[in-house]
């Protein structure tokens, strides 16, 4: 458990989908306690630690107290798609071990 304004360093991973890394698309993640407090870091506020791995620094000044979590929201390039891009979106991942009092 931390108390409220701790900043939470969080790995994000994504296996790769139709032969595409992390490093390869855009992607988007939303953290949040509840629905009203969520906090969404973009592919660039996050660190890149490898193709499929990017750390991403969640301050829960702004999400509030409780179990932290997050959905991943990836733009998958795909021909068969009327824009090009397919969106892919994670189910929801529990942040182990972040708990916010």
């Amino acid at each position: 458990m931390s108390t409220l304004g701790t900043e939470f360093k969080i790995n994000v991973h994504m296996d790769p989908i139709d032969g595409y890394h992390m490093s390869d698309v855009d992607f988007h993640a939303d953290f949040y306690v509840n629905a009203r407090n969520s906090v969404r870091l973009k592919k660039t506020d996050m660190t890149m630690v490898d193709e499929d791995n990017y750390l991403a620094v969640v301050d829960t000044r702004k999400t509030g107290r409780g179990q932290l979590k997050f959905v991943l929201y990836a733009a998958i390039p795909d021909g068969d798609c009327e824009n090009g891009i397919r969106n892919e979106i994670s189910d929801e991942t529990i942040c182990e071990g972040c708990y916010v009092t």
